[in-house]
């Protein structure tokens, strides 16, 4: 006999339900149900949030609102008027209200509330991307990330299900946490002993394992891998595919908006999650980029009405795509850049991405960690945490990969550390400017 779902588990099966509906509407018509979703959340932003009650670029439209000219929100304008982005009236149904503080990448907090309904919407978010993945809940979960208190989530490292998500449905496998600040080598033989089907981490220890893995080739039962919380260079996913022989499947999300974008079951770029958020990509005159070329990506939340940020610059930079033929009609990013922080800063003024293949380095340093820090407009510092110090030969070597790559004389010293610079949030960039 087929045991039914009780009320409690229905719920989220009708949302899923919906959703898979969602993904496959036509793109009009996704469109026109997405603009009537603002347009809600941007009437109730105007009526009970003070900080667009208040804005001067808002009340200088007496009440003609368009959509182009509504105030971009910045981090930085987040982080001082948290307070006032809080709703004074929000929806009594959409439940219990939550805080998150996020260190950043930068370290200065981000303070920002949620619901208990726009929770209920990021746990079904988490469903979709496991059902592109097509991923076995009855198989064993193993997570590396970044706690603070430097302790693991769960008592003895282990839960009895993957999270909130599949927990209500009442039904998956065991999971397993380890702290990304445990040494790599102790991470892996970690995976090696409990031999997970799946696995979720950072990009950034993900290469690190994939290089102990092509070495000791004792981790043979990934089937499956998911990045979060960092920008996924397309080497990483090379190297995973050398190492494990398996596919990476990357997740686009923020603590402040919930997930942004997912990557498509068939290939390398990104669907928008448009039912939970609407994604511009902008030049620097704040127009919409054609396909192809890279702009700020700048998101506006749709189920938060507890504190709804409307046109916020994320800080990142994407590129938006053509429409994806895999089936599903969500917009598409064809990749995600990084931050401002990641571009190269040249005499001239002019800023570019780091166009080079840190495999070189790789090859070149085969047991180290990097990063490359960019101190002035002429100068770059290597840093390398390595259990030898480099000769005299591997650092001229370095600096002649960097600057062919980089495509400019830049001065280049080379420093041996006892750990890579780490953002206080756990997060590793493998480039960051200091100017």
């Amino acid at each position: 006999m087929i045991s039914l779902p009780s009320a409690e588990e229905a719920l989220p099966l009708a949302l899923q339900f919906k959703l898979l509906q969602s993904e496959k509407t036509p793109t009009a018509l996704q469109t026109s149900l997405q603009s009537k979703s603002i347009q809600s959340i941007l009437a109730h932003a105007l009526s009970s949030v003070p900080y667009y009650q208040q804005h001067p670029q808002i009340r200088s439209m007496n009440g003609n609102i368009e959509w182009n000219k509504f105030p971009i929100l910045t981090r930085k304008e987040l982080q001082a008027n948290e307070e006032l982005l809080i709703s004074k009236n929000p929806p009594k149904n959409h439940g219990k209200h939550f805080d998150f503080r996020s260190s950043g990448s930068t370290g200065r907090p981000v303070h920002t509330w949620t619901t208990e309904y726009a929770q209920f919407f990021w746990r079904a978010f988490t469903m979709r991307d496991h059902l592109w993945a097509k991923r076995d809940l009855t198989a064993s979960l193993a997570a590396i990330k970044f706690l603070a208190d430097g302790k693991a989530l769960y008592p003895g490292q282990t839960s009895n299900n993957w999270g909130l998500s599949t927990a209500i449905l009442g039904y998956s496998a065991p999971a397993m946490l380890l702290n990304s600040s445990e040494p790599v080598e102790r991470q892996y033989q970690w995976l090696v002993e409990h031999q997970p089907k799946y696995l979720v981490t950072y990009p950034s220890t993900l290469q690190e394992l994939a290089k102990i893995q092509i070495r000791e080739q004792k981790l043979n039962s990934l089937h499956n891998i998911s990045t979060l919380g960092e920008t996924l260079p397309p080497f990483v996913r090379t190297l995973v595919m050398q190492a494990f022989n398996c596919k990476i499947h990357d997740i686009y999300s923020s603590q402040e908006i919930g997930y942004i974008a997912l990557q498509c079951p068939l290939y390398d770029h990104y669907h928008i999650q448009l039912e939970n958020c609407m994604v511009e990509i902008l030049d620097d005159n704040n127009q919409p980029c054609p396909p192809g070329q890279v702009g700020r990506v700048i998101v506006t939340s749709l189920q938060n009405y507890l504190m709804p940020l409307i046109r916020y610059e994320i800080g990142d930079y994407a590129i938006p795509g053509k429409k994806c033929d895999c089936g599903i009609n969500l917009p598409v990013l064809e990749r995600i850049i990084g931050r401002s922080r990641n571009l190269v800063s040249y005499p001239n003024g002019d800023k570019s991405w780091p166009a080079y293949n840190p495999m070189a380095l790789m090859n070149l340093f085969p047991l180290a960690r990097f990063q490359i820090e960019q101190l002035s407009v002429e100068e770059l510092r290597l840093n390398i945490e390595a259990p030898d110090t480099p000769t005299s030969e591997q650092c001229l070597q370095a600096e002649e990969i960097i600057q062919k790559a980089i495509g400019y004389p830049f001065k280049v010293t080379v420093h041996l550390v006892n750990n890579v610079p780490r953002a206080p949030s756990g997060k590793f960039e493998e480039f960051v400017s200091r100017i």
